[in-house]
């Protein structure tokens, strides 16, 4: 019987019961423990650079024009939060969901209550969700308005007031929130596959980087391509760089949900088939 099935016939509330219960026990995981010190390091850095950079900047008297400061979130968003601080913490969060119990010798409490493993997986990448949301979602929301605090006042309020501010603050944290789910999903297959999960997720990091010099169709095989289709401001990836078209929004939203549902089933099917045996890891 597959995965699917089981879950069509389990009644709605007693499903709904168990995944909440679970998410309410990860979710002090995910933001408390020595596991997750670079996960704040990795939210909190941008907003002291960016913060910094502006102080002195102010301090000088040296406004930066609407244009530049755009320009700079686009590029920090695109360069640090996507490729280095949402992926990174994400592998911390996410990657732990499973293998970390494995090695906290702690995975067997879960197994001995009754909860199918299906549940306990939703449960899980649901919590971890959460935690990455808030982490890199309040970051990006932090930076987008400290990038723009030396642009002078006139401009400023006619950006926000009735100009594309708002909308593109509202499209860099969805594609923040993408970016969670997609990385998410596949860190949290990792570490349900993987004894260690830091090899594959080298060999993605890899590919997310050097995914602008790949031809047009493997470009398409890859996380950050749908995510940079989504964001508000193209910025300039190079004279190396392959040109290939922007995936339209729906199509990218469509394919990093597909990504995302089809990582969870192949994880859960791994957690229900998986035997605990401390002593092999």
């Amino acid at each position: 019987m597959s995965p699917l099935t089981r879950w069509r016939e389990m009644p709605w509330p007693q499903w709904r019961r168990q995944a909440a219960a679970v998410v309410r026990l990860e979710l002090r995981k995910c933001f408390l423990g020595k596991r997750l010190i670079a996960v704040y390091f990795l939210a909190l850095a941008p907003l002291l650079l960016m913060g910094a950079a502006v102080v002195i900047k102010m301090m000088l008297g040296r406004p930066t024009d609407l244009v530049r400061s755009t320009r700079v979130m686009a590029g920090f968003f695109q360069v640090y939060m996507l490729r280095l601080g949402i992926f990174f913490g994400c592998a911390a969060i996410f990657t732990n969901t499973i293998r970390g119990e494995v090695l906290e010798k702690t995975l067997h409490y879960y197994f001995l209550t009754p909860i199918r493993r299906e549940v306990l997986m939703v449960g899980k990448f649901i919590a971890g969700l959460y935690a990455s949301l808030v982490f890199f979602g309040l970051s990006t929301a932090g930076c987008f308005l400290l990038v723009h605090l030396a642009v002078p006042g006139t401009q400023l309020a006619q950006y926000f007031r009735g100009g594309a501010g708002p909308a593109q603050l509202g499209a860099y944290l969805a594609v923040t929130a993408l970016a969670c789910l997609g990385y998410g999903a596949a860190f949290t297959l990792f570490g349900a596959l993987f004894r260690n999960p830091v090899v594959p997720a080298l060999l993605l990091m890899g590919w997310e980087n050097i995914n602008f010099l790949l031809p047009p169709l493997l470009q398409k095989i890859s996380v950050i391509h749908y995510l940079q289709s989504l964001c508000p401001v193209a910025v300039d990836k190079g004279p190396l760089a392959v040109l290939v078209e922007p995936t339209p929004p729906a199509l990218a939203v469509a394919g990093l949900l597909a990504l995302a549902v089809a990582a969870l089933g192949r994880a859960a099917g791994r957690l229900r088939r998986m035997e605990i045996a401390y002593a092999t890891d």
